[in-house]
């Protein structure tokens, strides 16, 4: 998914939820937020990604260990302390407001910015800094063709107030 994916979390999040919010971009949470990686405790390891993203959300330290193969909950400051989170609110009434925040501050940037800084940390978890610095560069490349890096100039200078970005063209994968 080349847009960014902001998750919301009150409740309880467990299992299939966890594997789910391990995809998204940005997690924020309530405080009544409480997560489990539960499948241990039910005879099973989890098995739709969520022991192969946590830990690189997360580091893969002593304490990621210790919630899979316990499957014992953690709660939202736990989360956020993990960094698993990056905000948290009190009020679950405040969660969506939060998350609308984020995605309507992600959505004053260029769309073209926006997608390929997605792609290239995603790129980047999984390869070397060198690799990394290689594909950013050829996202730039891309990204210099669109009229994006001029109409951000004029936007965040102040210059045009009324200059809107382009949508982002129907992604394909043939």
């Amino acid at each position: 998914c080349q847009v960014p994916v902001v998750a919301a979390v009150h409740g309880c999040c467990i299992g299939a939820g966890m594997d789910m919010i391990c995809c998204a971009d940005v997690r924020v949470a309530s405080a009544s937020a409480v997560f489990s990686v539960r499948e241990a405790r039910v005879g099973l390891a989890a098995d739709v990604g969520t022991l192969q993203r946590f830990p690189k959300l997360v580091g893969s330290g002593s304490i990621v260990r210790e919630l899979c193969l316990t499957g014992r909950d953690f709660g939202a400051k736990v989360a956020l302390e993990l960094g698993f989170v990056s905000c948290l609110v009190e009020d679950d009434g405040d969660l969506m407001r939060a998350a609308t925040n984020i995605c309507l501050e992600i959505c004053r940037n260029s769309p073209v910015a926006v997608a390929c800084t997605k792609a290239s940390l995603n790129y980047s978890r999984d390869h070397t800094v060198a690799d990394g610095l290689e594909h950013v560069a050829l996202m730039n490349s891309t990204a210099l063709q669109s009229e994006d890096l001029a109409k951000a100039f004029m936007i965040n200078s102040g210059a045009a107030a009324d200059t809107q970005y382009q949508p982002l063209l129907a992604h394909s994968r043939l």
